[in-house]
């Protein structure tokens, strides 16, 4: 009975050893995501990938680590049409009670504009105005002839030029592009002032004043 009782007490000391040598805690490397509105997103960490649908709000990655081992979060390939961000992306499991990072994602944006040609300053010499207006977003650009030299200032003339819309569009959004009527003797028309945003700027409106 004593040498069975001694051979127990063993037993359970190399268990106990094994446990303590080899039986780390294990951590789910995972986290949240924001604003997923399109497919492609993969996310990658110590040689594993994922892929994350679109419309996940949360990802978490196949092969867990232990107590101790650091992970490093990364963007493999970006959505389609979108650019995401992870904060949260590193650090050592263990460290919290948990591992939860944030990926964070915002549709691609970009600039508006083109060219225009005959602002021109009024009969008298003053500067003339012409505002156009951006309907999808909001944005705005006042666009001015500038005046000619005085015997005391230099030219600011600047009859025809390139313009831009301060306020970027967002990928897949349509924009509509207007004409303030000007009231100051200038005639203007507008071509290519409507479309949808898509992977690059648009640079081709065309503003024509006379």
């Amino acid at each position: 009975m004593k040498f069975s009782l001694v051979r127990a007490v063993a037993a359970l000391a190399v268990v106990a050893t094994i446990a303590a040598c080899g039986g780390k805690q294990q951590f789910v490397v995972q986290g949240s995501v924001s604003s997923l509105n399109n497919s492609g997103l993969i996310l990658g960490n110590g040689g594993e990938q994922l892929s994350v649908p679109s419309g996940a709000t949360s990802f978490a990655f196949t092969k867990q680590i232990s107590y101790g081992t650091d992970y490093n979060i990364t963007i493999i390939k970006q959505p389609d049409h979108m650019t995401c961000a992870v904060s949260g992306a590193t650090g050592s499991a263990g460290y919290n009670v948990a591992i939860q990072a944030l990926v964070s994602c915002t549709q691609n944006s970009y600039s508006l504009g083109g060219q225009y040609s005959g602002i021109t300053p009024a009969a008298d010499g003053t500067a003339r105005t012409v505002t156009l207006l951006n309907g999808s977003t909001g944005g705005t650009v006042v666009l001015t002839s500038g005046v000619a030299a005085t015997s005391t200032t230099t030219s600011t003339l600047s009859p025809s030029g390139d313009f831009s819309f301060g306020t970027f569009v967002a990928d897949g959004q349509a924009y509509g592009v207007t004409v303030v009527p000007p009231t100051n003797g200038l005639t203007c028309t507008l071509t290519n002032g409507t479309g949808v945003m898509h992977d690059a700027a648009v640079t081709n409106l065309v503003l024509t004043c006379q």
